[in-house]
């Protein structure tokens, strides 16, 4: 009788922050060095997404490669409306830089690479909140996902009030710390069954995902306006 070997495809759960700023975000205190050293300790997979530049790409590329850890290339970026700012998007499994501009010139952008494009912290008004105003709400239709937990909202409710959205228009969703510091690595990050990050990708937009998170601190907001200044200059040079 003729014996056949069988190879069984492991699934592992995958735990994802989609969202993290390093140094090249200009007001982010994080080194791409640092970032991956911390995401290889905890098994968590970084997707890098400096605010309207990929200037990080080769560094962090580089880290992560000699470190052995996945990297998901993406980027924040700012979306006008009008020629006014409406919000950001969250544009992951980039393959090169997309600058910020209308709204759907930059979607014609990411779909031309097949990118997975989420509404970053889409409800928090201190922020740039996409889905603040009504109407724009309309844009959720053109999109891939929605941010329903982001560990920088200034309060959880703006977390629910996306994850509810999410849920009533059953759409798929993204989670992640946003970190600009290293105290915010590790508060947020999403949880799939993926031996791959193609095999990630494709659960992301399935909705094959769940989440954990906690808010960071507040002080961080005032981290960041200090970063703005240059105030921790040494972590810029």
């Amino acid at each position: 009788m003729k014996r056949h070997n069988v190879i069984a495809r492991v699934m592992v759960e995958m735990k994802i922050d989609t969202h993290i700023h390093s140094v090249y975000s200009g007001h982010a205190a994080l080194r791409p060095g640092t970032i991956v050293d911390f995401c290889k300790k905890n098994n968590i997979v970084p997707a890098l997404t400096d605010h309207n530049t990929t200037a990080g790409w080769a560094s962090f590329s580089k880290e992560a490669k000699k470190a052995g850890v996945p990297f998901i290339p993406g980027e924040e970026i700012k979306v006008f409306e009008n020629g006014k700012p409406c919000g950001e998007l969250l544009a992951l499994f980039l393959q090169e830089e997309v600058k910020k501009g209308e709204m759907p010139e930059v979607l014609d952008a990411l779909r031309a690479q097949d990118a997975v494009v989420s509404a970053a912290h889409p409800f928090d008004f201190f922020r740039k909140a996409l889905f603040f105003r009504e109407k724009r709400r309309e844009f959720a239709k053109k999109l891939d996902c929605i941010e329903v937990f982001n560990s920088r909202s200034y309060m959880d409710s703006f977390n629910r009030k996306a994850a509810d959205f999410a849920k009533k228009k059953k759409m798929p969703f993204t989670a992640g710390t946003d970190a600009h510091f290293s105290i915010e690595l590790g508060n947020a990050f999403m949880e799939t069954d993926a031996d791959s990050l193609d095999a990630a990708r494709k659960n992301i937009l399935k909705g094959k995902c769940s989440f954990k998170g906690r808010l960071s601190p507040r002080r961080i907001h005032v981290y960041t306006q200090l970063a703005k200044i240059k105030f921790f200059r040494q972590w810029f040079e």
